[in-house]
C-alpha cells in the first residue's frame, strides 16, 4: 500500500475569515460580559474574605497584648476594615483600568499603591483613635507608633495586592486561552462550511447539464426521473449541518441517491456495488465526504467511455481505524501531477484535515490493469 499522502491546509478565503471573525466576535462579546461579572464578584468576595481575616487576626492580637475591652476596640476595627476594603476596591478598579499595560507595570503600581493605602489607613485610624474618639491614656500623636502601624498595614495590603495580581494574571491567561480556542473553533467551522458548500454548485452544475442533455435528446422520462432523484438528494443533504458528522450508513444512503441520479442518465452502463459491514454502519464521517470521489469515478469512468462501469464503495475495519474505498473498473485516467489533484480530491483532503488533522489520509491512483481507486483512512468514531 502506498504511503498516505499528507493532507495540506487549504488557504481560507477572505469571506470565510470575515464570517468566522464576525461570529466569533459576537460570542466573545457575550463571554467578555459574563467574565467581567464573574471577576467583579470574585473581587468582592476576595476583599470581604481578606478583611474578615484581618479583623480576626487583629482581634486575636488585641486579646493577647491589649488591655482595652472589645466593646471599645471592636467597632474601631470594623471601621478600619471598612476603610481598608474601600481602598482595596479603589486599587482593584485602578488595576482593571491598567489591564492593557504590561504585568510588571501593574506590579509596580500595586507596590506603590500598597504603600499609599497603608499610609491612608494609618492616618484614618490614628485620627479616629487620637482625635475623633480618643482612647484613654494615649498621646495625640506618636511617630514611632504611626510608623509601626504603617508597616503592619503595609503587610496586609501587600498580601492582598499580591493575591489580587496573581488572580488577575490567572484570569487573563484563561481568557486568552478561551479566546484563542474560540477563534480557532469558529475559523475551523467556517472553513469546513466553505468546503462543504463548495461541493453543491459543482455537483448541481454537472447534474443540470446532464438533465439538459437528456431533454435535448428527447429522453423526457429519464430527465423527469433525474429531476425527482435530484430533488430527493438535495433535500436530504440540506437537512444535515454543513460542518457536522453523520453515520456512515447515512453517507452511503446519500451516495445511493446520487448514483440513482446518474443511473437515470447512463442506464445499464452504470452498476453499483456497496459493502458496508454492520459494525461500521454507525461510524461517524463528515457529511458528503464520499460524493466527490463517486462523482470523479463517474466523470472519468463511464462519462468518458461507452463501456459499462461498476462503482464499488466498501468500508472495512483496520486495527481500530476505518478504511473506505471508492473504486471503479473503467479506463484509469493518467494520474494527476502532484499538487494538481483537482477540486474533488483537494476538497476531500482539506475536509479530512479540518475534522481529523493528521489522523486521516487519502490515497488515490489507478488500479493496476484497469480502474481507479480512492481510499480514505480515518479514525473510527461511533456516536
Amino acid at each position: 500500500m502506498e504511503e498516505v499522502e499528507p493532507i495540506g491546509r487549504p488557504g481560507l478565503k477572505g469571506w470565510t475569515n470575515g464570517l468566522a471573525l464576525q461570529t466569533a466576535n459576537l460570542r466573545l462579546a457575550d463571554h467578555a460580559l459574563a467574565q467581567h461579572r464573574q471577576r467583579r464578584r470574585s473581587t468582592y468576595i476576595l476583599i470581604g474574605a481578606f478583611w474578615a481575616f484581618a479583623v480576626l487576626m487583629l482581634s486575636i492580637r488585641a486579646f493577647i497584648i491589649d488591655s482595652l475591652p472589645i466593646s471599645i476596640m471592636g467597632p474601631r476595627r470594623l471601621i478600619a476594615a471598612a476603610v481598608g476594603a474601600l481602598l482595596c476596591l479603589a486599587m482593584a478598579r485602578l488595576l482593571e483600568l491598567l489591564r492593557n499595560r504590561s504585568f510588571p507595570e501593574r506590579v509596580a503600581v500595586g507596590l506603590i499603591g500598597a504603600f499609599l493605602m497603608a499610609l491612608i489607613l494609618t492616618t484614618v485610624t490614628m485620627t479616629l483613635n487620637r482625635i475623633i474618639l480618643p482612647l484613654p491614656g494615649f498621646a495625640p500623636f506618636n511617630l514611632a507608633e504611626s510608623a509601626q502601624w504603617v508597616l503592619v498595614w503595609l503587610g496586609y495590603f501587600l498580601a492582598w495586592t499580591g493575591t489580587h495580581l496573581a488572580l488577575t494574571y490567572h484570569w487573563d491567561s484563561q481568557d486568552y486561552q478561551r479566546r484563542a480556542a474560540l477563534l480557532a473553533e469558529m475559523t475551523l467551522e467556517a472553513q469546513m462550511a466553505a468546503l462543504r458548500y463548495q461541493l453543491n454548485p459543482h455537483f448541481l452544475f454537472n447534474t443540470l447539464n446532464s438533465i439538459s442533455s437528456l431533454v435535448g435528446d428527447h429522453r423526457n422520462a429519464e430527465a423527469e426521473a433525474m429531476i425527482l432523484n435530484l430533488a430527493t438528494f438535495v433535500r436530504s443533504t440540506l437537512t444535515s449541518a454543513p460542518t457536522g458528522m453523520i453515520a456512515l450508513a447515512e453517507e452511503i444512503e446519500l451516495q445511493r441517491l446520487y448514483l440513482a441520479i446518474e443511473q437515470a442518465r447512463f442506464g445499464d452502463r452504470l452498476k453499483v456495488e456497496i459493502d458496508l459491514p454492520e459494525p461500521l454502519a454507525g461510524a461517524r464521517v463528515p457529511a458528503l465526504i464520499l460524493q466527490p470521489l463517486v462523482e470523479n469515478a463517474i466523470r472519468h469512468g463511464v462519462g468518458r467511455s461507452e463501456q459499462s462501469l461498476t462503482i464499488r464503495i466498501a468500508a472495512s475495519d483496520r486495527d481500530g481505524a476505518m478504511e473506505i474505498q471508492v473504486e471503479d473498473d473503467g479506463n484509469a485516467p493518467a494520474p494527476p501531477a502532484r499538487g494538481k489533484t483537482g477540486l474533488g480530491l483537494a476538497n476531500v483532503r482539506a475536509r479530512l484535515h479540518a475534522h481529523f488533522g493528521d489522523k486521516a489520509g487519502l490515497e488515490a491512483g489507478p488500479i493496476p490493469g484497469r480502474g481507479f481507486r480512492a481510499t480514505l483512512h480515518l479514525p473510527r468514531r461511533i456516536a
